[in-house]
């Protein structure tokens, strides 16, 4: 597959911004889960890996973001709320 911009797939800076906001969320999920009320460690197991999962994704795509469009804090696109 021919690479365009650094992404298997071309993404405009909203797509991209939605894709990063939410595995932002699902990554404060996770954060929010109780791991000591969780009796089934293969469970906890898991949570952890995607946690550690998301960590490196989200450092990619926001340093991506960054170099091709700026500071992703200070970036709106259209829709972004107030």
């Amino acid at each position: 597959m021919v690479k365009l911009d650094g992404y298997a797939i071309p993404m405009i800076m909203g797509d991209l911004k939605l894709v990063i906001e939410a595995l932002e969320e699902k990554y404060a999920k996770n954060l929010a889960i109780d791991l000591e009320s969780i009796d089934d460690e293969d469970e906890v197991a898991q949570i952890c890996e995607d946690m550690d999962k998301l960590e490196g994704l989200l450092a990619y795509l926001k340093g991506e973001f960054e170099k091709y469009y700026g500071s992703y804090s200070a970036t709106k696109v259209c829709g972004d709320e107030e």
